[in-house]
């Protein structure tokens, strides 16, 4: 048997390995499409969830105010600040940073009103304040 005259000079070509930059590029395009849709819907759901969290702190404070009521039957005297006196706590949420501020807005003998108006700096969607009302009604301003 006769022996080739030349030998292959190159091996075969191989597949390449890995991806290529335009592949890279179209993959961060589309993480980048899904994260703008989506970062708009994330802090609609946020602020929901801290209007709500301000709506159950209203309803505590205003069980303390009937509470308070029931000793004296009036509701003159109660207090909503920072102080040891205070009845209830004055922002929402009470264990993270304020998003709404609990304020006694209207107090008379027999009859009250506390507002959760949004904190300083944090608009938390529309911006309005919530009411609470000695009857149980809830209303947005």
């Amino acid at each position: 048997m006769a022996k080739p005259l030349h030998k292959p000079l190159q091996k075969p070509l191989q597949k390449p390995m890995g991806y290529s930059l335009i592949e890279l590029m179209i993959v961060i395009a589309i993480v980048g499409i899904v994260s703008t849709i989506a970062y708009p819907s994330y802090q609609s759901y946020t602020c929901d969830t801290y209007r709500g969290q301000a709506v159950a702190d209203l309803k505590v404070c205003a069980l303390s105010m009937e509470r308070h009521f029931s000793d004296g039957f009036t509701y003159m005297g109660v207090v909503i600040d920072a102080t040891a006196g205070s009845l209830c706590s004055n922002v929402s949420p009470e264990d993270a940073n304020a998003k709404f501020n609990i304020t006694l807005e209207t107090l008379v003998q027999n009859n009250y009103v506390i507002q959760a108006a949004p904190a300083a700096g944090q608009s938390c969607g529309s911006g309005k304040s919530i009411q609470l009302a000695a009857d149980g009604t809830l209303t947005e301003i």
